[in-house]
């Protein structure tokens, strides 16, 4: 019977703790509302808290009757209900995504969001045996390593849980057939457009009829196989991640020569970790960024290397950042005549005039400068052809040549913003201050600069 196995498969995997509150997400289709049906009649067993949360993606003109279905459903068990709306094919276009890539992303933010905001211990998935196999093929397809090949994991982060994993399609319906369940069949499913639909109902069947008829109980073992070493690695992986990770501001930093003395492997899945932690969608992630990152490790590539979600990858001396993507911007002056707040290409900026015993600590945000009495007006401004700043007994030098030597990287120079007083340098953001305007003890006043994001 399908619920002693389920039953079985939350004790060997510790799925739940005794008195999670557990947010099962539910589509209307066969595969959650079994699901969640499972999940009630075991609910005294873990004394779990069950919550449903249906994500209504706008693509078929009627899909706000499945809405309508599971929070019907939901009234009769008396189970509390969260509905989300969106349009997921507007924001696959914006972000060059498939439907169904988008969909899953929009769907795994609102569940991780849920979570920390409902303290929820468990998200409850409906994935099955079927989809697993499934997945394998899709991103044999697309080119993956052994951590795709292993498929979707019964257990994710302690968070995402998949109960049905291990258990098929065909059980699952015959179970919901058993219980006399009622659910909403999804048209999109038969599209054959969509590469998912093309593996279930054309290639698993030619396979199965061609070349091994029990080909998913074959698959289901190599899985399981590859699961487990993907446990051991990721385990070898995070250990390393915890010891070579720092942070940069607001930007994750990997240090160079511990990565390069890691293997391929390791690697590769350190990589991973660094992009959960930055918000990089992973589901985007594919071999040919892996591969162009440890490149950049290895220096057989400069960069810097683009990545999913407005992210990029570059490398400094000593490490590797992972940031937002920098833009460039058109070159601008702007005449600063006194204090106040004006507007740049990077945000707003707040010019002010303080005493010294008053300034803040130094960060990518502000600028400080020792105030003359004239300071005002002054320019600030992009960089151009040309400029130089000056030092002391070595007398002028190439602002190009001096960024070069501080090891700035080429793409983050042009979003420097060079503050310039009567034809002269006096202050390159963060990189350099003119000798007649360093802050010393016998300053009195400073000049402020502080950036503030237009987001």
């Amino acid at each position: 019977m399908l619920l002693k196995r389920i039953k079985k498969t939350i004790e060997e995997h510790q799925l739940f703790q005794r008195g999670d509150q557990v947010l099962v997400g539910v589509s209307a289709g066969l595969d959650s509302i079994t699901l969640l049906e499972t999940l009630y009649l075991l609910r005294k067993d873990w004394d779990l808290k069950i919550f449903v949360s249906h994500y209504d993606h706008k693509i078929r003109k009627d899909s706000y009757k499945d809405a309508l279905f599971v929070y019907q459903l939901c009234k009769e068990r008396g189970l509390p209900f969260f509905c989300t709306a969106a349009p997921v094919s507007k924001y696959a276009k914006r972000e060059g995504l498939s439907l169904e890539m988008a969909g899953r992303e929009l769907r795994y933010s609102l569940w991780y969001s849920l979570a920390k905001k409902q303290d929820f211990q468990k998200i409850a998935l409906a994935h099955h045996l079927d989809d697993l196999i499934e997945e394998v093929f899709l991103k044999l397809i697309r080119g993956t390593g052994k951590r795709g090949l292993a498929g979707i994991p019964i257990k994710r982060e302690d968070l995402i849980v998949r109960p049905f994993l291990m258990v098929s399609r065909d059980d699952i319906r015959a179970f919901a057939k058993e219980r006399g369940l009622s659910w909403r069949e999804d048209p999109t499913n038969f599209d054959l457009r969509i590469p998912r639909n093309k593996i279930r109902h054309h290639l698993i069947p030619y396979l199965k009829k061609n070349f091994n008829p029990r080909i998913r109980e074959t698959l289901k073992r190599n899985i399981l196989l590859l699961s487990e070493e993907e446990e051991f690695i990721e385990s070898q992986a995070l250990e390393s991640y915890q010891s070579l990770k720092s942070y940069w501001e607001e930007d994750l930093v990997l240090r160079v020569q511990e990565l390069k003395k890691l293997s391929p492997v390791l690697r590769r899945r350190v990589y991973f970790l660094a992009f959960k932690d930055s918000g990089i969608p992973l589901f985007r992630i594919t071999s040919k960024h892996l591969f162009a990152i440890d490149s950049l490790v290895t220096k057989q590539n400069k960069g810097p290397v683009y990545l999913p979600g407005k992210f990029l990858a570059y490398r400094g001396p000593g490490y590797l950042r992972l940031t937002r993507k920098l833009f460039t911007i058109p070159y601008f002056e702007l005449e600063i005549p006194k204090e106040g707040t004006y507007s740049l290409p990077q945000g707003n900026i707040e010019v002010s005039i303080i005493p010294n015993e008053n300034r803040p600590a130094q960060s990518s945000t502000n600028f400080q400068l020792s105030c003359k009495e004239n300071i005002f007006p002054f320019l600030i401004r992009k960089r151009k052809p040309g400029d130089r700043v000056y030092f002391p007994g070595l007398g002028h030098k190439k602002l190009k040549k001096y960024l070069q030597e501080k090891k700035i990287p080429l793409y983050l120079r042009d979003r420097l913003l060079v503050i310039e007083k009567d034809n002269q340098i006096i202050g390159v953001w963060n990189v350099y201050i003119h000798p007649n305007y360093l802050i010393r003890e016998d300053t009195k006043k400073v000049l402020l600069l502080q950036i503030f994001s237009q987001d």
